[in-house]
């Protein structure tokens, strides 16, 4: 419910791979990538080196180009032993910054033309993020696996802009300031050590892991400056001419955090699983703003997890667990007088429980129940971005995935939650019992069928409805429940006895109009209809 991303380092195997993508669309956006994965000793080592180009346009007739390059080896120097550096680099430029809309009171804003951007040319943002480190994993001994990876990130800002459309009436007079930053910076370094011991007998697995993790955060932001342009129109293009912005002194912060772990997983025959581990972390964070003294958050946590899964048979499995945690609470959006700001990390408490049901060997469902918990940050009467109470989420999800008859396949889900705010704030009537812009009910179902009479071409079909949700932290101001259709089509064939695939799409089939918002209350058009096309080839 919280959300997981998951991101793997790419495999070279034995073979040559050298994969090609151009695609156009939506608007007027294009991109161009080229992947390979080159073996250079055979089960030894390899090389996956990657470069794409990528000019990125959106709903508000503003774009965006972006320049990435990737390296990254695969060293076998022995059997049981491999280690992966890597490196990658991404570059934006010319990105325009789109206009932010916020209103003054319990309506939406005025309809608007889509695709012609009325903000500034002179916006363009531009900035740079480098990644770059190793992943190593060693069997020392029968059953014992060590793992390592040591990272650094750093992302610089050169230039960056906030426009912001603010207290914008029925009529679309909003008061019109544009924010501009000046070069910020963020660096982290981090590490973990993990080693493993499987051990068991028969149809009894376990497996010990000891894990000792670390990471050092340094972030240097503010020092901005506004300007004020009056009474403007939201969308209605008008050029200004660009001031002469003064900086201001940055604020600096640094966190540094240091975690031990133990945790356990096992599996008992072919009907049960069980996972559970806990942790020690000391968490530091040191803010120095300009004219202010030092500040200073700490928090030496014990958290776990606790986890199970009972295979009931081999159609219907059954699973639960606890867990909590310690995690970043976001930094202070756009309007907030305390912009970018970063408040110290939050305790976290989730479980969820659900099964896993096998209509048939190739279609299953899956339906979960689940309670999330967190402190709740977001704008006060005062535009400060603060703690403001305890969020709770509990609600339903669902999917269903699989193949329903011959060539016709389906990936749907669904979440229904009831989200709620409570504290001090809310008893007084300061804010709603309802976070402002989460979602009460989201359905996303997506078809694929491929055609028999022409088995190389698959159409398929979109269709994501989304339920009211509040767009107003008093909860006087909701946005509209609404649906929308995306189509596309696939074609595969050869080209040059390469696989390849030539994909064409439709977005929001229907042109609905909508908007969308989050927890700070601006405003963004829903994209309008858009189409692209794309072919991908490996070879």
């Amino acid at each position: 419910p919280t959300g997981i991303v998951d991101y793997e380092l790419v495999r070279v195997g034995d073979r040559r791979v050298v994969s090609v993508v151009a695609s156009h669309g939506p608007f007027d956006g294009a991109a161009a990538e080229v992947n390979a994965k080159l073996p250079v000793v055979e089960g030894r080592f390899g090389l996956a080196l990657g470069a794409g180009w990528q000019k990125y346009a959106f709903e508000y007739g503003n774009s965006e180009i972006d320049l990435s390059l990737s390296l990254a080896a695969q060293w076998r120097p022995v059997d049981g032993v491999e280690i992966i550096p890597f490196w990658d680099r991404y570059a934006v430029r010319s990105a325009e910054a789109a206009p932010l809309v916020f209103v003054d009171g319990p309506h939406l804003p005025p309809r608007f033309r889509r695709g012609r951007f009325f903000g500034q040319d002179w916006t363009d943002g531009e900035n740079v993020g480098v990644n770059y480190g190793v992943v190593a994993t060693a069997a020392p001994a029968p059953g014992w696996t060590l793992k390592g990876g040591l990272f650094r990130s750093v992302f610089e800002s050169d230039r960056s802009f906030v426009d912001l459309y603010l207290d914008t009436d029925p009529a679309g007079v909003a008061d019109h300031l544009i924010i501009a930053d000046p070069p910020q910076r963020f660096a982290s370094t981090s590490g973990e050590l993990r080693l493993s011991r499987a051990f068991g007998a028969g149809r009894l697995r376990h497996t010990v892991h000891l894990v000792a993790r670390g990471r050092d955060q340094q972030r240097r932001y503010g020092g901005s400056d506004v300007a004020d342009f009056g009474e403007a129109v939201v969308g209605v293009p008008v050029d200004l001419p660009e001031p002469a912005f003064t900086f201001g002194p940055l604020t600096h912060d640094k966190v540094s955090q240091w975690t031990g772990a133990v945790a356990y997983q096992g599996r008992w025959g072919e009907r049960l699983e069980v996972s559970g581990g806990v942790q020690r972390t000391r968490y530091r964070k040191t803010v120095e703003a300009p004219a202010a003294a030092p500040q200073e958050g700490r928090d030496d946590a014990w958290l776990y997890n606790l986890a199970g899964a009972w295979h009931a048979g081999p159609r219907l499995a059954v699973y639960g667990g606890y867990a909590t945690g310690l995690e970043e609470g976001g930094v202070a959006p756009e309007n907030a007088v305390n912009k970018s700001a970063a408040p110290p990390a939050i305790r976290t408490k989730q479980w969820d429980a659900g099964l896993r049901y096998a209509l048939t060997p190739e279609l299953k469902v899956v339906a979960g129940v689940f309670d999330v918990r967190k402190p709740y940050y977001n704008l006060d009467e005062a535009d400060l971005y603060r703690e403001l109470g305890e969020q709770r989420h509990r609600g339903v999800e669902m999917s269903l995935s699989g193949r329903i008859a011959e060539g016709l396949s389906v990936v749907a889900g669904a979440v229904l939650m009831r989200p709620r705010v409570s504290g001090e704030e809310v008893d007084a009537g300061r804010i709603g019992k309802i976070p402002g812009g989460q979602v009460k009910r989201l359905l996303i179902v997506g078809v694929d069928y491929r055609i028999p009479a022409v088995p190389r071409l698959s159409v398929n079909a979109t269709l994501t409805s989304v339920g009211e949700r509040e767009a107003s932290r008093d909860n006087r101001l909701q946005i509209p429940a609404r649906n929308v259709l995306d189509l596309g089509a696939r074609y595969r064939f050869t080209v040059a006895g390469a696989p390849a695939t030539l994909r064409v799409s439709v977005g929001n089939v229907f042109d609905k109009y909508g908007f969308r918002t989050n927890g700070s209350g601006v405003f963004t058009p829903l994209a309008q209809r858009r189409f692209s096309v794309s072919l991908a080839a490996d070879f």
